[in-house]
């Protein structure tokens, strides 16, 4: 094994121009910088981690809450004509916007809300055979908008076909 007569020998950097520093042995020195670069890989891996962790905990929490079902729902076909449709939200929002489009003119009264809900009832009246396009948004906890739509068909001749 050989040995460092000056520091500047082992590390390559110019440390007391005397050179008067005890000998220190090369494979013990390279050994000991491996050490210290594996622990602040380590380290590094630890905290980017740990920050990745937090950053998915924190856009969860602050997420946009959406619809979680409604009634009819989504791309549903129903055997009866439902009196109102029915929006439930993940969390509290306020709805701004309801329209119901399709084959005849449904008669829904809507009036944005006033204060924040998780879920809504809209009386609908006037709904016959056809497909129909419910197109909604609503302004969640955190105060963005968030929009979005769902289709449903009423059939009132697979009612009566049924057994």
């Amino acid at each position: 094994m050989r040995y460092c007569e000056t520091y500047t020998e082992c590390t390559g950097q110019r440390f007391f121009e005397s050179g008067l520093l005890p000998k220190i042995r090369v494979g013990r020195l390279a050994q000991a910088a491996g050490i210290m670069k594996m622990k602040i890989h380590q380290n590094m891996v630890k905290f980017c981690l740990t920050l990745f962790i937090m950053l998915g905990i924190a856009t969860h929490i602050y997420a946009h809450t959406g619809l979680k079902e409604s009634t009819p729902a989504a791309d549903s076909r129903v055997q009866a004509v439902p009196s109102q449709i029915e929006l439930i939200f993940i969390g509290p929002v306020r709805l701004i916007k309801l329209d119901v489009v399709g084959d005849s003119e449904p008669q829904v009264t809507f009036s944005p809300a006033s204060e924040p809900e998780s879920v809504y009832r809209i009386p609908a009246a006037g709904l016959v055979n056809g497909e129909y396009e419910v197109a909604w948004a609503a302004i969640g906890a955190d105060g963005h908008t968030m929009a979005d739509s769902f289709r449903f068909v009423v059939d009132l001749s697979a009612a009566s076909s049924a057994p």
